[in-house]
């Protein structure tokens, strides 16, 4: 699927149809029809777009390149800049949790779940827990059970935490090369992309291991960014974020 756009850094699945991508070389967030590649709509931020995820399914959450976040609401085939607030360090990574989003700061590499007012509920900073447990935290997902997934880019690790923000465990493996993006399916089933390893992983947290499901002979390069559609059993892949493509993959 190419969707004209220019540096694909995220994207989201709004429905059965639609898809909302990040491109950040041009501020825009669009709304694209999944099945055809179209542009259904398209508006532009005030920064550039990092991360997105679906708070509901009439509003977005997107990191701003800085400290703020930009909500943006989902009407029909229309989107509307809605609120925007300050956060406090350089964000990246966004995903809901129940009825609040958790975030994830490269500087300083640190955690927080906020309210959607902003108000910070949870903090986890990386110095204050011994400097450790993260360099580099990145993408973020959220599971069914209440657990908190983080890439990090620099330490290639994946580690989980619960809602408060404790830590329960990290993964580490020789095929988790520069993990990028990442997508909670199940309780059990976490997506994430190996950039450097080329490759499309599924972690099971239940055991730990960590098993390659796509390819460089699958069309796989340099894998940036995921989502998935269990309804539609679609898995969608940014092969690269200056490609302006998504790559969609039917699960038999």
């Amino acid at each position: 699927m190419k969707t004209g756009g220019e540096k694909i850094l995220d994207i989201a699945v709004v429905s059965d149809t639609r898809l909302l991508v990040i491109i950040n070389g041009n501020k825009n967030v669009i709304l694209v029809n999944s099945q055809t590649g179209g542009t259904v709509a398209k508006i532009k931020l005030k920064g550039y777009p990092r991360s997105v995820c679906m708070f509901n399914n009439i509003m977005a959450v997107v990191t701003l390149k800085g400290e703020s976040l930009q909500l943006i609401n989902i009407n029909g085939d229309s989107l509307e800049l809605s609120r925007s607030f300050c956060v406090n360090g350089d964000v990246w990574g966004v995903a809901r949790s129940e009825d609040k989003i958790v975030v994830s700061y490269v500087s300083p590499p640190e955690l927080q779940v906020l309210y959607m007012d902003g108000t910070v509920m949870h903090t986890f900073n990386t110095q204050a827990a011994g400097g450790n447990v993260f360099k580099c935290p990145w993408f973020i997902t959220t599971s069914a059970d209440g657990m908190v997934y983080v890439s990090d880019r620099n330490k290639s690790t994946i580690t989980q935490l619960d809602s408060n923000l404790h830590v329960f465990r990290t993964y580490s493996d020789a095929i988790l090369q520069k993990p990028y993006g990442i997508f909670s399916v199940s309780a059990d089933q976490v997506l994430v992309c190996s950039y450097y390893n080329h490759r499309i992983l599924l972690l099971c947290p239940s055991t730990g291991a960590i098993t390659s499901i796509l390819g460089q002979q699958d069309g796989i390069e340099w894998p940036w960014a995921l989502t998935y559609s269990p309804s539609q059993k679609k898995l969608y892949v940014v092969p690269d974020e200056n490609s302006g493509r998504i790559q969609v993959f039917q699960q038999q």
